[in-house]
């Protein structure tokens, strides 16, 4: 990716992702895509850096560790200070300190506020037995305590234990989402890095992960926390190589879901992804919960988004796979990628 492709893909990520959700990281991409320096040291890390969210989320450790204490005035005391030249300062200056994060950490996606679109769309399966659960992409294993936590859906109902440190709101803008718990007998969080947030280091990258401005920073801690005591069972590998391997041993009906984990991937391995799972399909039904961008789930049909403002809608699918092929496939809703609202498809 060159230096045009780099500011015209953050450019995009300021005006589509960032633009009417998180007004700092709006302004901090805007000035990313305009800076030549910055775009040429990107160029120099390998191809997870080239994703804005790793660039943002490894700044943001770099202010959750006091290092950067212009950026936390701004980030978390409304200081008055330019944030795109505070950040574009703060990379110059810390090229040596920045590049080894960008090589070692990825992003990780796993939003607790997730769990108020996993819950309906679980909820839609016709499980005849208990079955095993692989989310796929887990990163510290968040949506995983979804029954712990407590969701609140407005009119249509709640989620989970009234008195629960997880608290989740998501407005439900159309149709009537089915609230009921799954039958789910063991769960296994897959990841290519999977993150222990006993650890400092790693419960730090989890909140720096969070952009600062969209309220969820006291909900993540929460949530963090609470995986933080759960006996969850991590499996280390890659989706396309190694997951096979994984579905292979375990027997029984197969549960996958994926929230915003397959769009890191490179484009041909979707297809790759969801061939996977029909292969694991020949001795027993596979279902695939996919919340991810539009196209990323291949084999789903496309459907118009609603016309939500902020950023695009994540499309959150239903695929089953029988006898090795394709059985079903449904649009069940468009979300906001953090839970913040649903657009259900009764």
């Amino acid at each position: 990716m060159n230096r045009t492709e780099r500011s015209t893909l953050w450019s995009y990520f300021s005006e589509k992702e960032c633009r009417g959700y998180s007004p700092l990281y709006e302004q901090i991409t805007l000035a990313v895509s305009k800076n030549e320096e910055v775009l040429d040291f990107l160029i120099n890390t390998p191809s997870d850096g080239a994703h804005p969210n790793l660039l943002l989320a490894a700044v943001h450790d770099r202010v959750l560790q006091g290092l950067e204490p212009e950026l936390y005035e701004i980030y978390y005391q409304n200081g008055n200070s330019d944030v795109g030249d505070a950040f574009i300062k703060c990379v110059l200056q810390s090229q040596n300190e920045l590049a080894p994060v960008l090589t070692t950490r990825y992003v990780q996606t796993n939003e607790i506020g997730r769990v108020a679109s996993l819950i309906p769309a679980l909820a839609t399966l016709q499980l005849a037995e208990n079955a095993t659960l692989v989310d796929v992409g887990c990163s510290a294993g968040l949506t995983l305590t979804r029954d712990h936590c407590f969701v609140d859906y407005g009119a249509h109902g709640t989620y989970g234990p009234l008195h629960a440190e997880v608290r989740i709101q998501c407005d439900v803008l159309h149709g009537n989402p089915p609230l009921a718990q799954t039958c789910i007998a063991d769960q296994i969080g897959f990841d290519r890095n999977p993150i222990d947030v006993r650890h400092p280091d790693d419960y730090r990258w989890m909140q720096a992960c969070v952009w600062p401005d969209t309220g969820r920073t006291e909900r993540t801690k929460a949530a963090l926390n609470l995986a933080a005591d759960a006996d969850t069972k991590f499996v280390k590998g890659d989706a396309i190589t190694d997951l096979p391997a994984l579905l292979s041993s375990i027997a029984g009906p197969l549960v996958i879901t994926t929230t915003w984990a397959l769009v890191y991937l490179p484009r041909e391995m979707w297809t790759v992804f969801s061939q996977n799972l029909a292969e694991a399909s020949h001795s027993r039904p596979v279902y695939w919960i996919s919340a991810e961008a539009a196209g990323v789930a291949v084999d789903l049909p496309s459907k118009e988004l609603p016309d939500v403002e902020g950023p695009p809608g994540t499309v959150l699918g239903s695929i089953t796979y029988e006898n090795g092929k394709l059985s079903d496939a449904k649009v069940l809703a468009h979300v906001h990628s953090h839970g913040k609202w649903m657009w259900w498809y009764d």
